[in-house]
């Protein structure tokens, strides 16, 4: 995924935490040196490991739980009041499942958005797992519907987003990096914006939120603001190349153009967006912008699956979609494969700013890697002939078969190594019964 766009046979060299050399290069980097241990990936492509550029691993329990609505009925009636059940421990549960998936389907890098209560307990996991990720509480001070334990003061918020970004900013080795997440527009005062935008100028801290999302939320957005939710951004300064919003979908031109100037990026969620029925967002015109764009999967309980591979394939088709709805003159063509796949691996950690790091497979970049087995029939008769489209259209999370970060295997032939699943999986229902009791109690059904 390097800009010439080169796909070659050859070997890749890892020292300590970083790619020291590819193909020809390795014989000269290992000096007649045998490598401490290897990897056979023969008859397999090894690829910079996947970003999800947005994610909810606090909602990872809810999976299955909050089917069939709309987005705002869908937050106000099932997941707000779910995440208002959560404990530390169900939190710490919600995440290590999540994980244990993400990681099993090569992804290597994630952007959460906590929730509102506990999110040290996902610092926690994440820390532990070995994954890399950016992280941060979900803020929120008002909003119709939004549960009384989730609502704190915008001093509140943010003191304790920074006791979260002294505890784990640079932790992991510095695989770990701590946003800003105020939740939306609906859910944040005018005042909790002014924090926000105030503390990522002075902090340098990423802003992460969602942003145009549906039109029952458009709507909303309207009547409590009296502009769209990019305007309101833009006029107070909280666009700028921290900021990366999920979603996208209602954004007209002129909003992109804001968005463009800013350097701000935003995360396509198709999955997700098909679920809940929000919409198709218009990738191609988001590019066509300048603007930097990622990929992701949204939670589990509006998806269902943690899966890059689900999502690449339906942002390739979807953009063929989309593309023929736009009737202007000079209207961008689909998503070819390679586009798709950039948006999960290099410009999704642009989009997270980590571009200099990740993303790429080249010598001094971050070990963060995925092997995909390529030998399986639905990846047949010749996978090889373009690695883009078999990668993108055909391969599966059950297709890889190494997973690694910053040079730690953290997953090898179905066996992780920083966490046990039997165990994972065993905790995940235990806390999903506590969980369902509180919010029964609490009056959820």
């Amino acid at each position: 995924m390097d800009a010439p766009g080169t796909v070659a046979r050859g070997d890749l060299l890892i020292r300590d935490d970083a790619i020291a050399a590819l193909g020809a290069g390795v014989p000269a980097a290992l000096a007649g040196a045998r490598p401490d241990a290897e990897f056979d990936a023969a008859g397999a492509f090894v690829v910079p490991g996947l970003v999800h550029g947005h994610l909810h691993l606090c909602q990872t329990l809810f999976r299955g739980l909050a089917e069939h609505d709309d987005l705002l009925r869908w937050l106000r009636e099932r997941i707000w009041p779910l995440e208002a059940a959560h404990t530390t421990a169900s939190v710490a549960a919600s995440a290590r499942l999540g994980l244990a998936e993400l990681i099993a389907g090569g992804v290597t890098c994630i952007n959460d958005m906590g929730t509102v209560r506990h999110t040290e307990a996902i610092g926690e996991a994440l820390e532990a797992s070995g994954i890399r990720a950016v992280f941060g509480k979900a803020l929120m001070d008002q909003g119709a519907g939004v549960p009384a334990g989730l609502l704190e003061s915008p001093r509140a918020a943010m003191d304790e987003s920074l006791v979260l970004a002294r505890r784990f900013h640079g932790a992991g080795a510095g695989r770990l990096g701590v946003s800003l997440a105020p939740r939306f527009i609906l859910s944040c005062s005018e005042a909790l914006w002014a924090e926000v935008a105030a503390t990522a100028r002075e902090r340098g801290m990423l802003v992460h939120t969602h942003l145009a999302e549906s039109p029952t939320e458009a709507r909303e957005v309207t009547q409590a603001v009296a502009t769209s939710a990019a305007r309101y951004f833009a006029e107070r300064d909280v666009l700028g190349p921290g900021f990366v919003g999920a979603h996208g979908v209602w954004l007209d031109d002129d909003e992109l153009a804001l968005l463009a100037r800013a350097d701000a990026a935003l995360v396509h969620c198709p999955g997700s967006n098909l679920k809940l029925g929000s919409g198709l967002a218009h990738v191609g015109a988001w590019r066509r912008a300048g603007i930097r764009c990622g990929l992701g999967s949204d939670g589990a309980a509006c998806n269902n699956r943690l899966d890059g591979f689900h999502e690449m394939s339906l942002a390739a088709s979807l953009s063929r979609v989309v593309g023929r709805r736009d009737p202007r003159p000079g209207s961008p063509p689909p998503l070819a494969a390679r586009d798709v796949l950039a948006l999960a691996t290099c410009d999704g950690a642009r989009a997270l700013g980590l571009g200099d790091s990740v993303g790429v497979l080249a010598p001094g970049r971050q070990a963060d890697i995925a092997v995909v087995d390529a030998r399986g029939p639905h990846m047949g008769p010749a996978p090889e002939r373009d690695p883009y489209v078999a990668l993108v259209h055909a391969a599966r999370p059950s297709d890889v078969r190494l997973t690694v970060v910053a040079g730690r295997v953290l997953y090898r032939d179905g066996a992780w190594t920083t966490l046990d699943p039997a165990a994972v999986g065993a905790t995940a229902r235990t806390e999903l019964t506590g969980l369902l009791r509180r919010a029964e109690e609490a009056g959820v059904a």
